[in-house]
């Protein structure tokens, strides 16, 4: 990938990679930190020149996905502590966004990537499937769970029906 190419790519990708690490990790420095070094692998892949621009969008999140988890590991931290939410919800009110942000800092990390791609990023199942690197058939059920996980710790605070 040339320089010119890259830079397009990195404008079209970079928030949305940028946001899906915020809402996996709190600390500003492990977000930029882990970003650059998603970047980074991405170009040390080097990716044929033909690979279409979905792909490279996956791959790259696949990628920041792979860094979030061994970064946990690392630190044996499966879930947030809930003082350090790192929501980032534009809500009604203050409270809701609060409240909704630690309900899906309750989730485990497997049931945040999976809700954060169908519905934040609107993947298909297949394309979260190669992200996760999961069978394509496990999406539907792994996507229910995860749903109804979450709208029970929705209901816990109070938030919807």
């Amino acid at each position: 990938m040339d320089e010119e190419s890259f830079h397009a790519f990195y404008e079209q990708t970079h928030r949305n990679i940028r946001a899906y690490l915020r809402s996996m990790l709190t600390g500003q420095n492990v977000v930029d930190d882990l970003l650059q070094e998603s970047y980074f692998r991405f170009l040390k892949a080097r990716l044929p020149a033909s690979t279409e621009l979905a792909h490279q969008r996956n791959y790259l999140f696949r990628i920041a996905t792979n860094l979030v988890h061994d970064y946990r590991r690392s630190r044996k931290l499966e879930t947030l502590p809930e003082e350090q939410s790192p929501a980032v919800w534009k809500l009604g009110s203050f409270d809701t966004a609060h409240d909704v942000g630690r309900a899906f800092d309750r989730l485990k990390p497997r049931e945040r990537d999976v809700l954060w791609f169908a519905y934040v990023e609107c993947f298909d199942h297949r394309e979260i499937a190669g992200i996760l690197q999961v069978g394509t058939a496990s999406i539907r059920p792994m996507l229910a769970r995860a749903r109804a996980k979450f709208a029970e710790l929705l209901r816990r605070r109070g938030i919807g029906e």
